[in-house]
């Protein structure tokens, strides 16, 4: 084994405090990088949550006033239902593909939700057809 001389220790011992403190460097960049794509995925998710729950409540409100409407008309007619059954197909639509999204739900929902686009858009052409606007 050989004994190193006190120039060779200091000489060695700078070098390790050199690569430590590289290391350091290194794992400082590497926190502050996964930091700012944290903070990236987390605007992305915020605008993602809002967009969802924003258009929903949108959505429940637009119905809460379409059946404010129709029960203040109290004029039952048959086309007079064209909005509720549109907003119903965007509430299911929205809740089947953009709130659920795997699992027996999410297939429940989108079987709920293809179900009132055709019966919906049966009962508008049925409106349409036998009342001209």
């Amino acid at each position: 084994m050989r004994v190193f001389t006190d120039a060779e220790k200091q000489q060695l011992q700078t070098k390790i405090e050199d690569e430590q403190e590289r290391q350091r460097a290194l794992r400082e960049s590497i926190q502050i990088e996964k930091d700012k794509e944290s903070k990236r995925s987390r605007g992305i998710i915020s605008t993602a949550f809002s967009f969802k729950y924003g258009f929903l409540v949108l959505i429940i409100s637009l119905l809460v006033w379409d059946v404010t409407i129709l029960l203040e008309r109290r004029n039952f007619d048959h086309y007079q239902y064209g909005n509720l059954v549109v907003m119903l197909m965007l509430l299911f639509n929205h809740i089947a593909y953009q709130l659920t999204k795997r699992g027996w739900l999410s297939r429940v929902m989108k079987i709920i939700a293809w179900t009132w686009i055709i019966l919906g858009w049966a009962y508008l052409l049925w409106v349409f057809k036998a009342e001209p606007i």
